[in-house]
């Protein structure tokens, strides 16, 4: 059911009231005033309905190095002192930091300061930049960045968020806010009629943007229509600064910019990452293992010690957002396998397959799909994955947007290391939808999402050729220089060889033999 607002109204949409005019008729302020406020309030509509709301373009958060001066002994010492604090910083990320690392964490802290009270310097500022750029929020205002803005991150902050962060707080959320500012003050040319004199007033407002900077994250936008329900947070997430520490440097990888959302009426969720690489070649074994093909459900059940709980258990498929446990049904997922090696290929057959670990929750966020078929694929195979996302629903009843566009959605973490790391891609490093990781998806509900991985061909000849190959080239190493003379020689004999025959061709060998 729509939300009452107010006075019974159940559409959080201004009224539409314009003037009407006529001869002899007297307009004052509050007539211009509704004169303006009628085309804003159509615009705002217009953008927050037809649009959404989200980044158009532009609006890159990234850091300010800090400005290098003279190599001094004082910033030599300044350097040090630098350096000895961010190594006790990574110690405090890794898994078993010492027990005293606070104490000295703050030791350094401490030392650092009294060395720029002592030098009379004042103490670096951590500062961020964002880029020009537009957006739109959620109430339908035009956020625009005509030159780039610099932020001090530690002046940005509330004094509670400040306090916080002189607490050990460490992430921080930057957005962009609409705001109005009154600008070209004029006096008018006659007095209000309360006061005796007349004040100045300023006669225009400017369209603007603020920056805010928290501690706490915004509030995730759950609402399945932008247009018709009222939004909590007008201000635009941009980025997600991790690491943070005051006076300290800011670098690229601690900036994260893919948090922001793109100018769209819905987020649709995506593919976020797949158990296997795009395009691979996978040895039999590791095919099997991948797919879960050798999976004993037994083990887990009577709790087997041998069994890996860290072994797959089958392709895994991780969304965005939450999805319908009962839409994840027979038939969205299809496994097939494309016959190839030396002789007749090109057969395909369906390789068939089961889902596993469904919740009994009425929302997943991943997918188990395990081969049942206990079939051993051939060198040279094709395994063809297909997920009908237009049959898999999100919370808000809309289609998973899975076009595997450019088949770039990455592995999962937890499987590069069985399985190696997928490698960084030469072209298109940034996906179309802007700073956001690769995802599936174009920007609409729906689709379908293929994928693929392929076996291993001939794989004892492809060892004995890597094999010979490295013996033929330490032969090479070891004999390099007989080798050398030795192929000379043969290329001096050849030579005359050639000149030899040569000449007998031309007849003068011939000449000889009758006389």
């Amino acid at each position: 059911m729509p939300k009452e607002i107010e006075n019974g109204a159940c559409l959080d949409v201004a009224e539409f009231r314009r003037l009407k005019y006529f001869y002899g008729q007297m307009l004052g302020a509050q007539d211009m005033q509704t004169e303006q406020n009628f085309f804003r309030e159509k615009m705002k509509l217009h953008n927050r309905c037809l649009h959404g709301y989200g980044v158009v373009c532009g609006l890159l958060v990234e850091p300010v190095p800090f400005p290098k001066e003279c190599n001094t002994e004082e910033e030599e010492e300044e350097e040090r002192l630098r350096h000895a604090l961010d190594e006790l910083l990574e110690k405090k990320a890794q898994p078993d930091p010492p027990a005293d690392l606070a104490e000295q964490i703050a030791k350094a802290q401490q030392q650092t300061d009294d060395f720029y009270k002592e030098h009379c310097k004042e103490k670096p500022r951590t500062r961020i930049r964002i880029n020009c750029g537009l957006a739109l929020d959620c109430d339908g205002n035009e956020l625009i960045v005509r030159h780039p803005l610099p932020v001090d991150l530690l002046q940005a902050l509330s004094p509670e968020d400040y306090k916080r962060v002189r607490q050990g707080a460490e992430t921080l959320y930057v957005s962009l806010c609409y705001c109005e500012r009154p600008v070209d003050p004029v006096r008018p040319v006659l007095s209000d009629a309360c006061s005796a004199t007349s004040e100045c007033v300023y006669s225009k407002l400017l369209d603007c943007v603020r920056v805010q900077v928290t501690v706490d994250p915004p509030a995730s936008d759950e609402r399945c229509e932008t247009c018709c329900e009222c939004c909590e947070q007008a201000c635009l997430l941009l980025a997600r600064v991790c690491e943070f520490h005051p006076g300290r440097p800011l670098h690229e990888w601690q900036i994260h910019n893919h948090v922001r959302r793109t100018l769209s009426r819905y987020d649709p969720t995506t593919v976020i990452g797949i158990s296997w690489r795009h395009g691979h070649a996978y040895t039999q074994d590791e095919a099997k293992l991948l797919m879960g093909t050798d999976y004993d459900e037994d083990e887990d059940k009577n709790g087997d010690e041998d069994n890996d709980p860290d072994r797959p258990k089958g392709l895994e498929i991780r969304f965005s957002g939450p999805v319908l446990t009962s839409t994840i049904r027979r038939g969205v997922l299809d496994t097939w396998v494309i016959e190839g090696g030396g002789g007749r290929a090109g057969n395909i057959y369906h390789k068939k397959g089961r889902f596993v670990d469904l919740p009994d929750t009425e929302y997943t966020d991943r997918i188990f799909y395990r081969d049942a078929s206990g079939e051993t694929l051939e060198p040279g195979d094709r395994v063809l994955i297909i997920l009908r996302a237009d049959f898999i629903l999100d919370h808000c009843c809309q289609p998973v947007d899975g076009e595997h566009v450019g088949g770039r959605v990455p592995q999962l973490e937890e499987y590069e290391e069985d399985f190696g790391e997928s490698p960084e891609p030469e072209h298109c490093c940034i996906p179309p939808v802007g700073y956001r990781p690769w995802t599936s998806g174009s920007g609409y509900p729906g689709g379908m999402f293929e994928s693929w991985f392929y076996i291993r061909e001939k794989e004892r000849d492809r060892d004995r050729d890597r094999d010979r190959d490295r013996d033929r080239d330490r032969d090479r190493d070891r004999d390099g220089d007989s080798d050398s003379d030795r192929d000379r020689d043969r290329d001096r004999d050849r030579d005359k060889d050639r000149d030899r025959d040569r000449d007998v061709e031309h007849g003068k060998g011939g000449r000889e033999e009758v006389r």
